[in-house]
């Protein structure tokens, strides 16, 4: 006698396939978008430099504070219209420039968690500042 169909051991391996290819999928996302994060962080980043090396030049100074999310101008000129925040609600950019000779500009990457961000407040870029940016390097 001849049955059509699967039996319940064909059915386990087709369901087990289909798991593990779910499985390491999600995981490549996930590695996708982390890696799409921290290369805006780092884009992010240049640009601000650029826009502070322009306020300098015009200035003398680097300004003594930056606001993420609104602009960086003089008294004259607009130097960035939007200064972009982290991508992620839980971390942060960090800026510092005490006596405007010199500033250092921070972010929380997610798959480099060998650096620091020396001078950073705890904190101030989620749990580890990894990537710094110095002037004068």
């Amino acid at each position: 006698m001849k049955r059509n169909g699967f039996t319940f051991i064909e059915m386990l391996v087709v369901v087990a396939i289909i798991a593990v290819l779910t499985a390491v999928g999600v995981t490549n996302f996930r590695v996708a978008n982390r890696k799409a994060r921290d290369g805006k962080r780092q884009g992010d980043l240049q640009q601000i430099r650029a826009a502070l090396e322009l306020y300098r030049t015009d200035e003398k100074i680097y300004p003594l504070s930056v606001t993420f999310g609104e602009t960086i101008e003089s008294a004259t000129t607009t130097y960035m219209d939007n200064v972009p925040n982290d991508p992620l609600e839980d971390y942060n950019y960090y800026y510092d420039s005490s006596d405007g000779t010199i500033y250092t500009l921070c972010a929380a990457l997610e798959l480099d968690i060998t650096g620091s961000c020396g001078g950073a407040v705890a904190g101030a870029c989620g749990d580890d500042c990894n990537y710094e940016i110095n002037n004068p390097l």
